[in-house]
C-alpha cells in the first residue's frame, strides 16, 4: 500500500470515529491538510455510503463527515447536550475577546459551572461526572480538558466544531428541548440515565 493510500485510510477511519478533524489542533493538523488537499478522493470513499465530507476553511479549519439519514447521527445524553450548549455559548463569548490570530479557546470549570447554575439544574456537576461528559465531547472533537480537572480553575479547550455540531438554525429547537426537559432532569439520580436531547452530525 502506498503512503498516500495509507493516509487516505487513516483519515477516513479518523472521520468515521470522530466526525470532525481540525486543522488548528496539532495532532490533527496533518489529517486536516490531507483532507483539504485530497478532498475529492476522501469524498469518493464515503459517497457510496451516503456520507458527505464538508470542508470549513479558516477560521474554523475543520472537516466534517455528515450523513443526514435517520439513525446515522450520534445522540448525546441530556447532560452532555446541555454541556455542549454551555460550551458553545462560552466559545462565542471568548472568541469576541480573543485576537484573530488566537488558536485556542479556553474556558474554566468555574465558568462552565456558573452557566450551568443559571439553568437551575437539580444538581451541580461534580468532577467525575464532568470528566465523563467531556470524554464523549472529546470523542467527537468538540472539547477536551487541558490536563486533569482538579478544581474550578482547571481549563477546557473548546473547539470551533461546537458551532458546527449546533448550527444557528438548530439552536431554537435545541433550546426548546432543553427547556422542556429541565423539569424531567430532576427525576434522574444520575446524568447517564437521560435520553438524547441534541444530535451531533456524523
Amino acid at each position: 500500500m502506498t503512503e498516500t493510500n495509507k493516509m487516505l485510510e487513516e483519515c477516513a477511519n479518523y472521520l468515521l470515529n470522530h466526525c470532525f478533524v481540525l486543522g488548528g489542533v496539532e495532532d490533527q493538523r496533518a489529517k486536516y491538510l490531507y483532507v483539504q488537499d485530497h478532498l475529492n478522493e476522501v469524498r469518493a470513499v464515503f459517497a457510496p455510503l451516503g456520507y458527505s465530507v464538508v470542508l470549513y476553511p479558516a477560521p474554523l479549519q475543520a472537516a466534517a463527515l455528515v450523513n443526514e439519514h435517520e439513525g446515522s447521527q450520534a445522540r448525546l445524553l441530556k447532560y452532555e447536550s446541555i454541556l455542549l450548549l454551555v460550551l458553545r455559548l462560552l466559545y462565542l463569548q471568548k472568541r469576541e475577546s480573543l485576537s484573530a490570530s488566537a488558536d485556542q479557546v479556553l474556558v474554566t470549570v468555574e465558568e462552565v459551572q456558573a452557566e450551568l447554575q443559571k439553568m437551575n439544574l437539580p444538581r451541580r456537576l461534580d468532577q467525575p461526572t464532568l470528566e465523563k461528559l467531556l470524554r464523549t465531547l472529546r470523542r467527537y472533537n468538540l472539547a477536551r480538558p487541558v490536563g486533569k480537572l482538579s478544581g474550578l480553575d482547571s481549563r477546557i479547550e473548546v473547539f470551533p466544531t461546537v458551532l458546527l455540531a449546533l448550527p444557528d438554525s438548530d439552536l431554537a429547537d435545541a433550546a426548546a428541548e432543553a427547556n422542556r426537559t429541565r423539569s424531567e432532569l430532576s427525576l434522574y439520580e444520575r446524568p447517564e440515565d437521560g435520553t438524547a436531547a441534541v444530535e451531533v452530525e456524523e
